[in-house]
């Protein structure tokens, strides 16, 4: 995977060069003999390596650090004004077609071919908007700054005399949404809104609680989940619009707020419960339309591919769970309109699964999180039975223990919320009453500190 200020590869300086020309991702496949696919790849991994987060970003990036050479060009310290020098020096060589890589003469290597004629245009207009926005830095340069709004402070309320907090709602009601964690921000992805299926990503601030709108999921879903996997948010599946549950796997980077696809899955499936050991990915039972799934799936990110793997004792989908202790967990679920309190666990390691004691009642649609090697499975119930309260699960004495949710006391079971911790706060966004979305942010602290002061000795001196 690339990581940033990484150097380039000599094919994706090859791939830069054809960018900054103007060229389209067909015709950089064209010129280099690779496929369009393979482009997306070499471009993904030249954004990331640059910090870029387009096409022009790139390239500018190139030139500033003279990875792209065009003859003319001076070197010069970096300022406004060097910037639109360096820039008009390009709409020169671009008019006489001189493109080569970066770093090629100096080895001796021959010069690239000269450019066909559709390029000629294309490298004047990009070499253009170079000018106009090395122009208006200079400008931006020159203006005051005005200092970024202090976010509005939310004061969080207890509930009662519990360990329950009400925090910032989100910024709109939802349900049946991927969550996921990457350092102390809380992303919701996707599920089911007022307007239906989105793909809409809102961010909580753990720190200064706040909501933030970041870039959408390309194929908006609902009745997916997700996991952060090396600082990525991967989201495999789920249903779409039209009631269809997809193959299709979609990872979003937090550092790039971009998205980028990676291999389908190897059949669709809405429902299932994607779980990660930090190494891989996987995605344990859910619906393919038809049937309830007892089949398990691994993710190889170096690989790109998924595998099977042994299935589950018992097809389920809207299953709760996490990795604990080493094992990943599937808690509760549906299997054809009866939910289930069972409990599996598959080691990872040994590609196994074992039974684990039942939960104390059975439960599909909840949301579930580990904390403190302890897993809490809170909200569910599809059917018509009350669920009044949620449960946590200790693997040490083998036992589920009722943990008192005062939210749950309701006229209405909550489904599909979602469920993660950030540090030792538990969240619980959203979900779902009846036919009421829900825009609450709750939110669970199980840990109580406590400062202890030492004593002084008896004779007034360190013991």
């Amino acid at each position: 995977m690339a990581e940033p200020g990484e150097p380039l590869s000599e094919r994706e300086l090859e791939v830069l060069q054809c960018l900054a020309s103007g060229a389209s991702n067909k015709e950089i496949a064209a010129e280099l003999l690779i496929s369009q696919n393979t482009v997306k790849v070499h471009l993904r991994n030249i954004y990331t390596k640059l910090g870029a987060a387009s096409r022009t970003e790139a390239a500018t990036a190139a030139i500033q650090q003279g990875m792209i050479v065009v003859p003319g060009m001076v070197a010069a310290p970096n300022a406004p004004e060097t910037a639109v020098s360096d820039a008009s020096a390009a709409v020169e060589a671009a008019a006489v077609g001189v493109e080569n890589r970066a770093g090629a003469d100096a080895a001796g290597a021959a010069p690239r071919p000269a450019a066909p004629a559709w390029r000629t245009p294309a490298i004047l207009i990009v070499a253009l908007i170079a000018v106009v926005a090395a122009i208006a830095l200079g400008f931006q340069l020159l203006q005051p700054t005005t200092p970024t709004p202090t976010p509005e402070p939310f004061a969080e309320t207890p509930i009662a005399d519990t360990r329950w907090l009400i925090s910032r709602p989100m910024p709109d009601e939802r349900a049946h949404m991927a969550v996921a964690v990457v350092g102390l921000d809380l992303y919701a992805i996707g599920g089911e809104t007022a307007a239906g299926v989105v793909g809409d990503v809102a961010v909580f601030n753990n720190q200064q609680r706040v909501w933030r709108t970041a870039t959408g999921k390309p194929t908006p879903v609902t009745g997916a989940t997700a996991v952060d996997l090396f600082g990525e948010i991967y989201v495999p599946g789920g249903r779409l619009a039209d009631g269809a549950p997809t193959a299709v796997v979609e990872a979003y980077s937090p550092s790039q707020d971009a998205w980028r696809p990676i291999a389908d899955l190897p059949q669709p499936v809405a429902g299932g419960l994607a779980l990660t050991d930090g190494a891989f990915l996987y995605l344990l039972g859910g619906w393919n339309g038809q049937d309830y799934l007892d089949t398990a799936y691994v993710y190889d990110p170096s690989a790109n591919a998924w595998r099977p793997l042994p299935p589950m004792r018992q097809a389920r989908a809207f299953a709760a769970g996490d990795a604990l202790t080493g094992q990943l967990y599937v808690v509760g679920g549906a299997n054809d309109g009866e939910e289930m309190a069972t409990c599996e666990k598959l080691d990872p390691v040994l590609e196994t699964w074992e039974d684990c004691p039942d939960m104390l009642q059975a439960r599909a649609g909840a949301g579930a999180t580990v904390m403190v090697n302890k897993l809490y499975v809170i909200g569910g119930g599809l059917g018509a039975k009350a669920i009044t309260y949620s449960e946590v699960y200790d693997p040490k004495d083998r036992r589920w223990q009722v943990l008192n949710t005062p939210t749950l006391d309701a006229a209405s079971n909550l489904i599909f919320p979602g469920v993660a911790h950030i540090e030792t706060r538990i969240y619980v966004l959203g979900g779902q009453r009846g036919e009421t979305l829900l825009a609450d942010n709750v939110v669970y602290s199980p840990l109580i500190y406590q400062t202890f002061i030492p004593a002084a000795s008896s004779s007034g001196r360190d013991e």
